[in-house]
């Protein structure tokens, strides 16, 4: 009778990993899902000015979308669209992309290209990678200096911000100012 039961357990033990596994598979699935149709295919990029090594994803993210949950497009590249809010104003070496009411600062991937530092106001397609980074006050100060507008002595401590490091930029005729 004991070996019955024991045989019982071991069966339910089974079925109920077999179910936990079969509803992690499918959440997982359904994530995946739900990650990649935040992106809506480009018909055609719009002509423009490169940077960088250009732009060679097909689907264009929610800019919104990847603001608001960066760490579940952390790690992969992103392409996303907004209008350049402002650019470094000594090298071009940074720029903000702007959409609606949200911004994201746009550093350029080993350094290895700039903005030409009159493009504030232009569309631009930017293609890299997203992450939440911690931006110490030295750092944000320094912006702020080669920012239009910002004042430096305004910034206190450190900032949690998401930061968008591109590996390719292209900036399109339409300007929006």
């Amino acid at each position: 009778m004991t070996k019955v039961i024991m045989k019982k357990l071991e069966t339910q033990w089974t079925l109920r990993r077999t179910w936990w596994a079969a509803a992690a598979t499918l959440a997982g699935l359904l994530l995946l899902a739900w990650a990649s149709s935040a992106a809506e295919p480009l018909a055609e990029l719009p002509d423009g000015d490169d940077y960088g090594a250009g732009i060679t994803l097909a689907k264009l993210s929610d800019f919104e979308d990847v603001l608001a949950r960066p760490d579940q497009f952390a790690g992969s590249p992103v392409l996303i669209r907004g209008r350049i809010s402002d650019v470094c104003q000594r090298k071009g070496c940074w720029t903000v992309l702007s959409q609606g009411e949200s911004q994201v600062r746009v550093r350029f991937k080993d350094y290895g290209f700039f903005l030409p530092k009159d493009c504030s106001g232009k569309q631009a397609y930017v293609e890299g990678i997203v992450a939440v980074e911690t931006l110490s006050e030295k750092m944000a100060r320094h912006y702020a200096e080669e920012s239009r507008g910002e004042d430096p002595a305004k910034i206190e401590g450190p900032r949690q911000v998401v930061g968008f490091t591109a590996s390719g930029v292209r900036i399109v005729d339409v300007v929006d100012r």
